[in-house]
């Protein structure tokens, strides 16, 4: 695994979506150059993706779910 994919893991699912209404906000500013919107919606839909990776890593883990409730390995 690489590290970013162990940062993304670290990072809980509610903190990355709390990271992204963040940079919401600052596109929401009026003040904002055209350069720091394009770095906020870069780093913004960066963060979206990781987000739907965990969603995904969450389904697949569900659906590994054995009759009993347990988790089955892969």
């Amino acid at each position: 695994m690489d590290m970013e994919t162990d940062k993304m893991q670290e990072e809980s699912l509610e903190e990355s979506f709390r990271q992204v209404e963040e940079l919401i906000g600052q596109l929401e500013q009026s003040d904002i150059s055209l350069e720091d919107a394009f770095v906020s919606y870069e780093k913004g839909m960066k963060k979206l993706k990781e987000c739907n990776a965990k969603i995904e890593q969450v389904e697949k883990k569900m659906l590994v779910l054995n009759s009993q409730g347990e988790l089955e390995e892969f």
